[in-house]
This record gives C-alpha cells, sequence and structure tokens, in this order.
C-alpha cells in the first residue's frame, strides 16, 4: 500500500508494517486474469471491466469524533463510500436491490467474529442500533462496489463473501488509519493541536496534511469538530491511495475539538 508511505518512514518501518501484515485481510476474490493490478480508478484509458477496478472510484472514509463512543483516543467509523471521480454519490438507494439486507450484524459475527468485535469497538452506531447502522451501510454503498458483484468471484462464490470482504476492508483501512491517527495524535500536540481547545480551521487542516500528505475534509456540528473524511483512488481492486479531498467540509472559523 502507498497510502502511507511518508508516514511509515516516521513512525518506524518495521513495527507499522507488522501491524498492518497481521490485519490485511483475506483476498477473497477470484481477479479475473485479464485485470491489471497496475489500473488506478478514475484515471483509467478506455474500456475498464468494472471487476477490475470499482466503477465508482472515489473512495470516502469517513471517521466520527463522537464523545462518548468508541476510544477515548481513536475516531469511530462513519462509513467507506464509493463516489463518482468527480465526487457524487452513488444511488441513494444502492445499486443492487437483489443483495439488501437488514441483518448485517448476525452475517459478520456468523462469518467472522474478529471483524465483528473491531466493529462494535470501532464502528458504533450513535443511535444505539449497530446492526441498523451496519445494514443501511451495506445496502447504500456496499452494493455499490463493482468489484465486489457475486459475477466477479465468479463459480467459487459463496454466499455473503462479498458482504464479509466489505467489511473487511473497512477495517483493515481503519486498522492503518489507527496506527497514524496515534502518530498524528503526538505530531498535532507538538504543532499545538489537541483536544480540549478552539482553533481555527485552517490550523486543524494544516496538522492533518502535515500527518497524512493530502487535504481532509472536516465537518462540524455546531462549531465542534465531528467528522473527518479522507479520500482514496483504487488500484487494481483493493490498494487505496490517498489523494487530497474535492470539498473542505462545514467548518468555518473557530472550532472546538472536544476531548472524548
Amino acid at each position: 500500500m502507498k497510502l502511507f508511505v511518508p508516514l511509515l518512514a516516521l513512525v518506524g518501518l518495521s513495527s507499522a508494517q507488522k501491524f498492518i501484515n497481521a490485519n490485511q485481510p483475506t483476498d477473497l476474490l477470484t481477479v479475473p486474469e485479464y485485470c491489471s493490478p497496475s489500473t488506478l480508478s478514475c484515471h483509467w484509458s478506455g474500456a475498464v471491466d468494472s471487476c477490475c477496478s470499482p466503477k465508482y472510484g472515489l473512495v470516502v472514509l469517513a471517521l466520527q469524533w463522537t464523545p462518548g463512543y468508541g476510544p477515548n483516543d481513536e475516531f469511530t467509523i462513519h462509513g467507506l463510500w464509493p463516489d463518482t471521480c468527480s465526487g457524487r454519490m452513488a444511488p441513494i438507494r444502492g445499486c443492487d436491490n437483489s443483495r439488501r439486507s437488514n441483518r448485517v450484524a448476525s452475517i459478520v459475527r456468523d462469518m467472522n467474529s474478529t471483524i465483528y468485535n473491531r466493529m462494535n469497538t470501532f464502528w458504533p452506531s450513535n443511535k444505539g442500533d449497530n446492526n441498523w447502522f451496519w445494514s443501511h451501510e451495506w445496502t447504500k454503498h456496499g452494493t455499490c462496489v463493482s468489484t465486489l458483484r457475486p459475477t466477479c468471484y465468479g463459480p467459487t462464490y459463496k454466499k455473503y463473501q462479498d458482504v464479509i470482504e466489505y467489511f473487511e476492508v473497512y477495517i483493515y483501512i481503519f486498522n492503518i488509519f489507527i496506527v497514524f491517527f496515534l502518530l498524528m495524535y503526538n505530531i498535532s500536540n507538538l504543532n499545538g493541536v489537541s483536544p480540549g481547545r478552539y482553533y481555527n480551521v485552517q490550523t486543524i487542516r494544516d496538522a492533518f496534511k502535515a500527518a497524512y500528505n493530502a487535504d481532509v475534509k472536516l465537518d462540524c456540528s455546531g462549531n465542534r469538530l465531528s467528522e473527518v473524511s479522507l479520500n482514496f483512488y483504487v488500484r487494481g481492486r483493493k490498494n487505496y491511495e490517498i489523494t487530497n479531498v474535492l470539498r473542505p467540509g462545514n467548518c468555518r472559523g473557530a472550532v472546538f475539538y472536544p476531548k472524548k
């Protein structure tokens, strides 16, 4: 993965890489032989099979900072959303009615208890219903990831492999984010930005950009920082490469970065 190469150098390649390798998801997908692993989404030249590169090629990783939810020093997941290359959302009702589900929690629990436990810790619903939240995310967003269509797996496809792989990717990217957020947390403190104080929104943007070498989207609830979003392209079908966001978010002026 290339998305955090500058930070790997800062945090120490060996320890960070051991963490990433230990949490790397099993590649359940049998990629067609004609797919090129170097194809970068949103940078196609000519037609590209949507099993080889995601049709919605700009991926948004949205992370929440909500006091009372998740670990005190870490973000929690809001979603991993496939957008068009110009930043427009995929269809609001999802892309495949035949794969809609209202019981994602039991599917994940029964097929991968490790992923299920991490989702409970790092992806809690602020409305108290994790199953509803995860089922919504799968139905609206997961079914729009074209590389996870059952036909892309060929004759080896087993029911719900696509669901499990979608959430494995969530957790894998989030695992990487955790490693580098903890580093960024320390960098931010060194740069004078830490939870519990007000900052000019540009000061917070600069702290994140210093850590990730890319612009992030900052959203606020009132004047409180509530969400940070990162944008990625996908190389091949699972290698995520960070890129600048297309919109800055709704935070303005003095922003309160609350303690959790």
